[in-house]
């Protein structure tokens, strides 16, 4: 990574202040930019006004 996607200054790889890892952070707004995220995502299916759970026949 070479430049910040949200202003477009330049990203220095640091140490961000309360952290343990180095990370790109951009020298011009502060975004630290994270090297392959994790994607999480939720859902909460509903059916006539009640809740639809379903259970794993194996654990994850």
């Amino acid at each position: 990574m070479k430049f910040c996607s949200v202003c477009g200054g330049e990203l220095e790889l640091t140490v961000p202040t309360g952290d343990t890892v180095e990370r790109y952070v951009c020298v011009s707004c502060g975004e630290i930019h994270y090297q392959n995220p994790r994607m999480i995502v939720g859902c909460l299916p509903v059916w006539q006004d009640q809740i639809l759970l379903c259970k794993r026949a194996i654990a994850p």
